[in-house]
Parts: structure tokens; sequence; C-alpha cells
């Protein structure tokens, strides 16, 4: 589910942006989730994925 996920995404927003919102997923679920020892599901990974996929499109990261 997630490797398919990553896999669609990277074909959309090519790779300089997938590496930026791979960096930015894995920043905020150490940031916030590892901090207070919380687990990340397959389905929270993707829905913190999907919001950093909107934030990097909207500041100007779009590939296509």
């Amino acid at each position: 589910m997630v490797y398919e996920f990553l896999k669609e995404l990277k074909t959309k927003v090519g790779e300089e942006l997938f590496t930026n919102i791979l960096k930015d997923t894995f920043d905020d679920i150490k940031f916030n989730r590892v901090s207070f020892g919380k687990t990340t599901s397959p389905n929270k990974f993707i829905e913190i994925c999907k919001i950093c996929t909107i934030v990097n499109l909207r500041i100007g990261g779009s590939n296509g």
C-alpha cells in the first residue's frame, strides 16, 4: 500500500520534489510522533505525506 502510493507520487511530481516531500514527511514524523512515543501506521504515513506534498506544491515545487 505505501510502496504503491510512493511509486505513484514519484511519477507525478518528479525526483527532486519527491525527495523533498519524503524529507519533510520524515522530519514531521520524527518531530511530532517519535518525540512523543507514538507509532506511525501506514495510513498515517500516507496522510502525512499527502499534506507535505500539498505544502511543497504550494511553495512552488511543481514539476508538472
